[in-house]
């Protein structure tokens, strides 16, 4: 399997995820994960990549000082199973409270000076940078509703 770069992964969501050790806790070198899919036929969460996500994560650290990089894993960590899919309880920190706040830091900023946010989408070309924030924004806000329902975002390797 090629290797995950932010320009061919995508997140995903799960219902539930357990792990397993194949061939059992003395003989196994690494978890394996077992994924119950909630039937998503693709949403903003898992039918985009995540080439949005970094970027984002700083413009909000920069508007609100929440860190949006530590509420879902960039990269593998030593004992992190493959694929790689985090709780995303992890968003506990970013609720709908913060995201009310970071809508509001927003446009508190004169439109000549707030962050800049890159073309990482077709459809982006057409949009405003106002409009871009938005529509990041509902991704994270989804992200949200995910973890308040109890799934799993991550992305497969």
């Amino acid at each position: 399997m090629p290797e995950l770069t932010v320009n061919n992964a995508r997140f995903r969501h799960y219902r539930s995820v357990r792990w397993i050790l194949p061939g059992g806790p003395l003989q196994a070198e690494a978890y394996h994960p077992v994924v119950e899919i909630d039937g998503c036929p693709g949403c903003q969460v898992c039918g985009r990549t995540i080439g949005w996500f970094m970027e984002f994560a700083r413009t909000v650290r920069d508007l609100v000082g929440t860190n949006l990089r530590d509420c879902l894993h960039w990269r593998s960590l030593y004992d992190n199973p493959q694929p790689l899919i985090v709780p995303s309880s992890n968003l506990q920190q970013v609720n709908r409270r913060t995201l009310g706040q970071l809508r509001e830091a927003y446009y508190a900023i004169p439109e000549d000076v707030r962050p800049f946010l890159e073309e990482v989408w077709p459809h982006d070309q057409g949009l405003s940078q106002s409009e871009r924030f938005e529509d990041r924004l509902t991704i994270v806000e989804r992200m949200v509703e995910l973890w308040e329902d109890g799934q799993f975002v991550g992305w497969p390797s």
